[in-house]
């Protein structure tokens, strides 16, 4: 196994963090690819699912819920 580099640990934290959101980002278009390439059915079905999820973020308000709806729509925008 190669050495990993050495890491600020004051930093650590923070790039813990971006490794799991690219990580579930990734997952994410995976998971997306795979139901779409299932039938258009499947398609529309995920559509429909993320534009609720969207609506959910968006009715939870805040910061943090606005971006992440704000990314589920630019997603949605992606898969028409």
């Amino acid at each position: 196994m190669p050495a990993l580099p050495a890491m600020n640990l004051e930093a650590t934290p923070n790039v813990a963090l971006e490794v799991d959101v690219q990580t579930a980002l990734a997952l994410s278009r995976a998971t997306t690819r795979a139901v779409i390439a299932i039938s258009p059915k499947a398609h529309r079905a995920m559509m429909d699912a993320l534009g609720v999820e969207a609506a959910v973020q968006e009715a939870q308000g805040g910061p943090v819920a606005e971006l992440v709806a704000t990314l589920i729509k630019g997603h949605l925008d992606q898969l028409k």
